[in-house]
């Protein structure tokens, strides 16, 4: 039986074509329904929510920015398991520390998990350009 032989082009596509359809290492498989959220060390601020619904990753609560190099935690709720990643914010994104090193939030959710945003991700944006004025609480009342 002869060994069918690949052109060295066809081999590299294949590999490529693997490698961007699989998440990276450490990161979970993130099917419609999966929780993603963006809160403080401590989980008492969160500071983003979203839910991927049919390959889209939607905001389900109002935004809060959280302050530049600030550490924060990303939780992935799956609908079996829950993971936990330590990241920093800068600038208009968040870098998570992986165990293969150090990846941007943004270029992972669209790069690798093809995930549409529409507007998820470009708040930061719009408010840094023209941040406007935090909205101030009305003192209770005695």
């Amino acid at each position: 039986m002869r060994a069918a032989r690949y052109p060295k082009g066809m081999v590299g596509l294949l590999l490529t074509a693997v490698l961007a359809l699989a998440p990276l290492p450490g990161l979970p498989a993130l099917p419609d329904g999966t929780e993603v959220r963006i809160v403080s060390p401590n989980l008492r601020t969160v500071y983003l929510f979203w839910r991927i619904e049919q390959g889209a990753l939607r905001l389900k609560a109002r935004p809060i920015r959280p302050p530049e190099n600030a550490s924060v935690r990303l939780i992935v709720k799956t609908r079996r398991s829950l993971h936990i990643y330590e990241g920093r914010v800068r600038g208009d994104d968040i870098f998570l520390l992986l165990d293969t090193g150090i990846v941007s939030l943004r270029e992972t959710f669209v790069r690798v998990y093809h995930l549409r945003t529409s507007k998820a991700l470009d708040f930061w944006r719009e408010r840094r350009e023209g941040e406007p004025p935090t909205p101030r609480t009305r003192p209770r009342r005695p």
